[in-house]
């Protein structure tokens, strides 16, 4: 009984590893700021890609999905601020 309460501790950490992980990125994806309201230094700010949050965001300022597809990242990012 005591390897299946190792192995359920083992897989629990790694849930809990992962959803800090999957948490970071995501304040990544979202262009978070630091506390003194400035992009870091060392990452420079690179439009790559639209992320499903900010694909949301530009539909709730009322952008439809046709033009939101036609946006480039460096657009949609403009438009929300990110950029």
């Amino acid at each position: 009984m005591a390897g299946t309460d190792d192995n359920l501790r083992l897989l629990l950490n790694q849930a809990a590893g992962e959803e800090a992980f999957l948490n970071r990125v995501g304040l990544a994806d979202d262009g978070e700021l630091h506390a003194t309201g400035t992009a870091p230094a060392t990452s420079p700010v690179v439009s790559l890609m639209i992320t499903n949050r900010q694909r949301a965001a530009l539909r709730e300022l009322g952008f439809s999905e046709e033009s939101i597809r036609q946006m480039t990242p460096a657009e949609a990012h403009g438009k929300l601020g990110l950029a």
